[in-house]
């Protein structure tokens, strides 16, 4: 199989290095999948998932202070030095989940961008709802708010958060990117759609929650439905309240700087398995 003319762009936040041997399963996929690859590390990243990062040759530094918006970019760019004329940004837990799951669904993605200047990756319904509680409910009331400033009708997905974008569009980002914590979420959420005046839309079924795969053991032990209910406490409602509450602070800040409706093209669901 032939790479599609894509970079992956990821930013990976593994302290325990749990995931160390899903790196290893899903990279020949990714290779397969991806014309580049480019992984940026959280400082407290294990050194173990480092120096696998590094030897695998796609290892793309680590900001020098633990902010999401430095490590974002920085992953950016990184997937910018491989020249591809393409980048996809997604968060590394989700990629190797997505292509030790649904490595298809991922190609067909990728062919669908070919024919889009902009598109948005979002999760399908069932997908998102995979998620504990507390993030979903505060995700979807903040999907819905920047949803309704850009002038979008029905549901849009902007936290997965997941995007192809082509190189000269992805430097413009860049250029306009300048949140720090996790208000660069919302952020996103308002540049990536002003990137062009038409932008695509399409949910998939293999962004389901990807943070069990952390704690195999913990939910062999209690099954799936009864560890997610371990993850409703009253600490995890404040948290997720509270990042939703920077996403909107953001989103705002970033929206009022470049004011865009942008034309959005729904794609149907992937039929792929």
């Amino acid at each position: 199989m032939t790479p599609f003319p894509v970079a992956l762009a990821a930013t990976f936040h593994d302290p325990t290095g749990a995931l160390e041997g899903d790196v290893a399963i899903a990279l020949p996929t990714l290779r397969r999948l991806y014309a580049g690859l480019a992984v940026a590390t959280s400082p407290p990243t294990s050194p173990r998932v480092v120096t696998a990062l590094r030897e695998a040759g796609i290892f793309a530094g680590a900001p020098a202070e633990n902010a999401r918006g430095p490590l974002y970019r920085l992953a950016i760019r990184a997937a910018l030095g491989t020249k591809a004329p393409a980048i996809h940004y997604l968060d590394f837990d989700r990629a190797i989940r997505w292509a030790r799951r649904k490595p298809r669904e991922i190609a067909a993605v990728l062919r669908v961008a070919r024919r889009h200047a902009v598109l948005l990756i979002g999760r399908t319904p069932d997908a998102h709802a995979s998620h504990h509680r507390p993030l979903w409910a505060t995700e979807l009331l903040a999907n819905r708010l920047m949803a309704d400033a850009l002038g979008v009708k029905g549901r849009l997905d902007l936290l997965a958060p997941s995007f192809v974008v082509d190189a000269g569009r992805a430097r413009a980002l860049l250029r306009r990117s300048r949140a720090e914590d996790e208000r660069v979420y919302g952020e996103w959420a308002a540049l990536v759609p002003a990137l062009a005046p038409t932008v695509a839309y399409l949910e998939c079924r293999g962004l389901d929650w990807e943070t069990p795969d952390r704690f195999r053991r913990a939910v062999r032990r209690l099954g799936l439905p009864a560890w997610r209910r371990r993850q409703e406490t009253p600490e995890e409602w404040a948290a997720r309240t509270a990042i939703a509450e920077a996403v909107i602070a953001g989103f705002a800040r970033a929206h009022s700087r470049r004011r865009v409706r942008p034309r959005l093209v729904r794609l149907p669901p992937r039929n792929v398995r």
